[in-house]
């Protein structure tokens, strides 16, 4: 009966309204018609059972019939009128009244009115509403009874997404958090990741770069390993490290599952979290197509303040970089080159989706064409990216007992890119360090002399697209030149297909039991090439021949999983069981090319196939890797009375001998959790705000071998090629080790325990959400230096542990006021990260590296993974100018020694902030996102660069004779090749983003009819225009790196400013 109405409301206007006690153990309903009015559907498909309806409007009614025909004696008989709206005051027609033990019954109208006559004073009314809680008033004296009816415990039923299957809210123990399409839709989000950001708690999303098709980086409750601590993606079922195929659009919902309790169905790759993905599927009702357009355009949001011409002259004069006779010399007195203004420009983004969305009582399909066109803010067309995606799921009910369904996606994408991250040949460093009193361009008929020269002596110099020469600087000869000539001196382009997806069958043999085999692939093809020309800008910055190179990889997976669910109902006692199996294997390739001679300096010959027979060819690096994991796993959760919950789950992996040695391939991952929902006992106080409270414990294990490579375990011999073994020095081949055994190698194993609590208060209009955990990671896989006689450089063991702790907060309300509706989403994450255990062998781990300097960020017991190391500035002298450092031993030199912690990239919490409302057919939506308490690193404040610029407060607040409180040291001061690697180069990186704010208008139903279309939304919306924070590069959020580079700035891609218009049509 429950299906047949829903096929009634997908096929006509109406809506039925019904308790479903009363109609649910209605079985095998059939009826068969065809352009029929509905009181005749409704005849047909109610004959013979004890329902009768009411036609209110487009509502239809259903409730018992009188069974027996008689009603109690009627004293005192009266009628009563009054009104039922919901939580929100919004009328609700269809609800049933009746007086309780007889059929004298009504519906409320499409205004939520009723009355009913013959009721005696003790009498008692019945309110009854589907997805809601009935109520009972007590007649007595009234005349006039008005009912709010609440949302039966709202959402508490949705479903969500666990690993192997889905799991209803109120059986959730573990720390899941869900985002869902709307999250998602009509954003300028180019990959999946990006929705994530600000919208859940204990999820960090940092855009690290906004090149085009940038990829952001993730972490799930901290910092876990001193290697990748990304998570691991699960679509669909399928197990992968990159989600960049997925158009955002095709997505349904995304759940990451924070504690180990949680993600430790997925074993040993899930030791940084689980974030998994399930695509839109097709729908049971008439077909659909649909079709999304955005027009985006982008703007450099944030320039940072560099000196200007004469604050430069000054500055370089004072030091005595420059005299004033090169100045007279070299600069014409008016030149002033804003360099950002060179360099960016506004740009243009389209994305198109249009999707084909049907199904019926045998199966569903929905499929999808996406093409996305993204440029960068780097002028010209050397920075695009642009990605065509195809998606086909569908799913087909071959019987009663066996459904069979595929999920795809194909990909192909093509880029086109510039330098960025570093301090050396990095176009956005070049924006910032090159000199303004060099002009961009020259004409050709217009040179100066010497640039004249240098052409007339051979060098070749390079011209922009309209044939003007690029200005070579004669004050500033470095790394960093014009940027527009560090993007045109080499053609970098990348391209890429991929294809994955699932095939599966599910079986149900028996009732309540469910059989699932779900075959998974993935393949994927990726080339970058690359062409370098020659060209002369400098003595340092120069390319006296070409050079051409590729760089081809392929990648196979496929895994093959069966698992079985079954429930089980007894009286209270609900219990799901799950128990399976899976085996996967990748296969990858990868070789490298290059030549330095083509025939033809033409852009057709610019590739491998025409180098010259005398070019240098070189294969500059190839391999190729396979590996296998078998694993079984299973799971229970046990429910009773709605009150208590014990979820329970094991997975066993192994590896294999690619991976670990036989002593230690297998790994196994357990987990535990509880959750008790206090609200449903009886002694919890009714009359409170609360309307449900449930509190949460779990424990669980996690795995990752992910820094290891193939055969790390096993010793390896290397050849080398200059051994001489004669006087003659004549080198010959030999073989020595390059790495050492270690078979006692094993996983690195996160255990996390979790405690927390959901409430739900104020008529479910508020929901609450808060944990805390404790995320312990032992047995990191680090390289350490043997002993030097061994003649090996480094060896892989498992030597350190890294705690994460933290808060989550989470509030969110929502209501809705007649035509006007709101709600307020907010959330908060605290973070607590350090290296509690290190292997005394290993004093420190070097990471990121800074022009001659090692470990400008450091791995180290103690402290945060990768933390900032270096020279504390404690003042400048008030006498000379000069920095002054911390002598941290006190040994009166200022050496590697006296270096210290100076910051960290790990913020002390994020945040989120998403405020929607909507009025009628109008719709806003402002939301936000923020860090607080990381440092950037910012690596382009280097004032020993004798000639370059810098930020314009190295002028303003310089030291000098009538400045001596300044902040900045003096121009070419004493120990300035330690002031860069101080404290004075971390900076706050604190930041909160207006992403985004959004307003939208949805045509009325009525117009859309008469337009032949189901439905029309038009947007616009502003994102990532404002940013609040004290740094002065071009973006905190873009100077976050990952890894080893946590924090540090050496010249990211800044995000940009967009401006949006779009638009959602349905037919």
């Amino acid at each position: 009966m429950v299906e047949a109405l829903k096929q009634i409301e997908s096929q006509s206007e109406y809506y039925f309204y019904y308790n479903n006690d009363e109609i649910k153990s209605l079985e095998g309903v059939s009826i068969n018609v065809d352009k029929k009015e509905i009181k005749e559907v409704l005849e047909k498909l109610l004959n013979g059972t004890n329902l009768e309806y009411k036609i209110i409007d487009r509502y239809i009614a259903l409730k018992r019939k009188n069974e027996n025909g008689s009603e109690p004696a009627i004293q005192q008989q009266k009628s009563i009128t009054g009104k039922v709206v919901d939580s929100g005051g919004n009328p609700l027609p269809g609800v049933t009244v009746v007086v309780k033990g007889t059929t004298n019954g009504t519906i409320t109208d499409i205004d939520g009115n009723y009355s009913i006559g013959k009721i005696a004073d003790s009498s008692t009314l019945q309110f009854s509403f589907v997805g809601m809680k009935s109520q009972e008033v007590v007649i007595g004296n009234q005349k006039s009874i008005n009912v709010t009816l609440l949302d039966e415990t709202i959402g508490i039923e949705e479903v969500v997404a666990i690993g192997y299957g889905t799991v209803k809210k109120s059986d959730l123990a573990g720390a899941i958090s869900q985002v869902k399409s709307a999250d998602m839709e009509n954003r300028t989000i180019v990959r999946a990741e990006q929705a994530l950001q600000g919208k859940t708690a204990g999820v960090q999303v940092i855009q690290t770069s906004g090149a085009p098709g940038s990829n952001p980086t993730i972490r799930v409750r901290g910092f876990s390993s001193n290697s990748s601590s990304d998570p691991l993606y699960v679509v669909d079922g399928l197990r992968t490290s990159d989600i960049g195929s997925i158009d955002p659009n095709n997505i349904e919902s995304m759940e990451v599952l924070k504690d180990a309790a949680s993600a430790a169905i997925y074993g040993a790759q899930a030791g940084n979290g689980v974030v998994l993905i399930t695509t839109k599927k097709g729908k049971k009702g008439e077909g659909k197509i649909s079709y999304d357009f955005q027009y985006v355009t982008n703007k450099l949001a944030r320039i940072p303040k560099v000196m200007n011409a004469q604050e430069y002259v000054n500055y370089m004069t004072e030091a005595n970089f420059i005299t004033p006779a090169e100045i007279s010399a070299l600069w014409d007195g008016k030149t002033d080159t804003n360099w950002a203004d060179v360099a960016f420009e506004n740009s243009i983004m389209q994305k198109h989706n249009l999707s084909f969305m049907g199904g019926n009582d045998r199966g569903s399909y929905n499929l999808s064409l996406s093409y996305l066109d993204q440029n960068g803010i780097v002028k010209g067309d050397d920075d695009v990216y642009n990605r065509v995606t195809a998606m086909a799921n569908a799913d087909y009910n071959i019987n009663s007992w066996l459904k069979v369904g595929t999920n795809n996606i194909v990909e192909r994408w093509k880029s086109k890119s510039v330098t960025e991250n570093s301090e050396y040949g990095s176009l956005l460093a070049s924006v910032l360090t090159m000199d303004p009193l060099t002009q961009p361009y020259f004409d050709a008929n217009n040179l100066p002399s010497y640039m004249q020269d240098l052409i007339n002596s051979g060098k070749t110099l390079l011209k922009d697209e309209d044939g003007r020469y690029y200005g070579l600087s004669q004050i500033y000869k470095s790394d960093n030149v014009h940027p527009l000539l560090m993007r045109d001196r080499a053609d970098a382009k990348n391209e890429g297909a991929s294809v994955m997806g699932t095939i599966y069958a599910e079986m149900k043999p028996i009732k309540n039991l469910t059989i699932t085999s779900k075959l998974g692939y993935r393949g994927a093809f990726t080339g970058s090439y690359h062409f370098n020309y020659i060209y002369y800008a400098n003595d340092v910055t120069k390319n006296d021949n070409i050079e051409v190179g590729r760089t081809n990889a392929n990648s196979i997976y496929y895994q093959w999983e069966n698992f079985a669910n079954y429930v089980y109902t007894l009286g209270k006692h609900n219990l799901t069981t799950m128990l399976g199996t899976s085996y996967s294997e990748p296969y990858s390739t990868t070789v490298t090319a290059t030549g330095n001679a083509i025939l033809k300096d033409d852009a057709l010959y610019r590739d491998l196939n025409y180098l010259t027979a005398t070019a240098t060819k070189t294969v500059a690096g190839g391999y190729s890797n396979v590996g296998r994991q078998f694993s079984y796993f299973g799971r229970f959760i046990y429910n009773y009375a709605d009150k208590y919950v014990l979820q329970g789950s094991l997975r066993r992996d192994a590896s294999d001998l690619s991976i670990l040695p036989i002593e230690s391939r297998w790994g196994t991952f357990p987990a535990l959790s509880a959750g008790y929902t206090i609200s449903n006992e009886d002694f919890f106080p009714k009359n409170t705000p609360i309307n449900t409270m449930k509190l949460r414990a779990s424990w669980g294990q996690n795995g990752s071998t992910g820094p290891l490579g193939g055969f790390a375990y096993r010793a390896s011999i290397g050849t080398i090629g200059s051994y001489p073994y004669s006087d003659a020095i004549d080198y010959q081949i030999g073989s020595a080790p390059s790495t050492l055994s270690n078979p006692q190698l094993k996983w690195e194993t996160s255990e996390q325990l979790d405690f927390g609590v959901d409430i739900r208060a104020f008529k479910n209009r508020m929901t609450f959400g808060f944990d805390y955990y404790e995320k312990k990671t032992k047995d990191l896989l680090v390289s350490i230096t043997p002993p030097y006689e061994t003649g090996v450089a480094s060896t892989a063991v498992n030597a350190g542990n890294v705690t994460n702790k933290g808060l989550e907060f989470e509030l969110n309300w929502s209501e809705k006021i007649r035509d006007f509706s709101y709600s307020i989403h907010g959330n908060l994450a605290t973070l607590k990260n350090s290296v509690t255990y290190l292997d005394p062998s290993i004093s420190r781990i070097n990471g990121a590296s800074f022009h001659t300097q090692q470990g400008i960020t450091v791995f180290e017991q103690g402290y945060p993974v990768w933390y900032m190391r270096g020279y504390k500035l404690l003042d400048i002298s008030d006498a000379t100018g000069d920095p002054i450092f911390q002598d941290t031993n006190n040994d009166g030199a200022i050496t590697d020694d006296d270096k210290v912690m100076l910051g960290s990239g790990i913020p002390d919490f994020t945040y989120g902030l998403t405020l929607n409302a909507a009025y009628k057919s109008f719709d806003i939506t402002v939301f936000g996102t923020g860090s607080y308490g990381n440092d950037v690193y910012n690596c382009l404040t280097r004032i020993d660069r004798p000639r370059g610029n810098k930020l314009e407060i190295f002028y303003t607040d310089r030291w000098t004779p009538t400045n001596t409180t300044a902040s900045k040291p003096r121009p070419n001061a004493n120990g300035e090749d330690k002031y860069w690697i101080s404290s004075d180069a971390v900076m706050d990186g604190s930041f909160f983003k207006i992403k985004q704010i959004q307003l939208g208008y949805t045509l009325p139903k009525t117009l859309c009819k008469k337009m032949y279309i189901s439905s029309l939304r038009v947007y616009s919306s502003v994102e990532d225009a404002f940013v609040f924070t004290s740094y002065p590069g071009f973006d905190p959020e873009a100077s976050a790196g990952s890894t080893t580079l946590l924090g540090v700035d050496k010249g990211a891609y800044p995000n940009s400013m967009k401006v949006l218009f779009g638009i959602n049509v349905t037919f």
